[in-house]
């Protein structure tokens, strides 16, 4: 019981520790992610992120993974909030907006023509740029700060703020958990094998259980055949033997036994 205790314990505390720095990963792959497309840290671009998480329900690693999808075509704030009313009025997640504006700004196809919006200009131009961006407000303007206005938004939000505070969590405890991860392996190399020596003292135990207990079915079956071994048997026995005996030597003299 104590094994197990401490393996639940040491399992929550992993838990939470792996939770809060798996947050703080991501967030680290999505600012990387973002730095590579532009050849460069976009301070401008990060706060942005931070902004937008604060008015919509998108988080702002999220929002940096699409700001990364379109600075490989275009550096642009207003692109990228233009991603964010797409996704919401369209009912699509934001990744497949952000892929969607993307390919619009950076070929001369317009994957937003289905939709309804229209794009004009050279490739990398800012007349399609500005053709999008512009398209897109007149038809969607506003739809992903108005989804934060509801219950569901406000409650997505507050989920998105607790989900930065285990970011910042997690990057506390990554150099604490990399200092540590030695510790904890030899923690839970020594309850395996505690878990281990338990579940071969069960199997002994049930093994000597399965043995008491045909000892004791043999110890029946002998008490029942002794038991019928009454002394009443026992001379009716040997008056049958004295009797057949009598016979045996009747039969030898050729004289009827009587």
């Amino acid at each position: 019981i104590g094994a197990s205790a401490a393996y639940f314990g040491t399992r929550g505390l992993i838990s939470a520790i792996t939770t809060s720095t798996e947050l703080a990963g991501i967030q680290e792959q999505a600012e990387k992610k973002l730095e590579v497309a532009l050849g460069r840290t976009s301070k401008s671009l990060l706060n942005q992120a931070s902004a937008l998480q604060k008015v919509t329900t998108f988080g702002d690693e999220s929002i940096i993974g699409v700001q990364a999808s379109i600075a490989a075509f275009v550096d642009s704030e207003e692109a990228t909030a233009a991603t964010l009313d797409i996704a919401v009025a369209m009912g699509m997640d934001l990744k497949s907006a952000g892929d969607l504006v993307a390919k619009t700004l950076g070929s001369s196809t317009n994957a937003m023509s289905r939709y309804g919006i229209e794009v004009t200009g050279a490739v990398g131009s800012s007349e399609r740029l500005e053709s999008l961006t512009g398209n897109v407000a007149k038809l969607f303007g506003g739809q992903a700060a108005a989804q934060a206005d509801t219950y569901a938004g406000s409650v997505q939000q507050l989920k998105n703020e607790l989900g930065d505070m285990a970011e910042d969590i997690g990057r506390i405890l990554i150099p604490v958990f990399q200092n540590l991860r030695p510790h904890l392996q030899s923690g839970i190399d020594a309850l395996r094998k505690i878990l281990k020596q338990e579940e071969e003292n069960e199997k002994v135990t049930s093994s000597y259980s399965e043995k008491i207990k045909k000892s004791s079915e043999m110890i029946n079956l002998l008490r029942e055949r002794t038991d019928g071994l009454t002394t009443s048997n026992i001379f009716q026995k040997r008056h049958t033997e004295e009797g057949l005996e009598l016979l045996e030597r009747a039969r030898n003299k050729n004289v009827k036994a009587i």
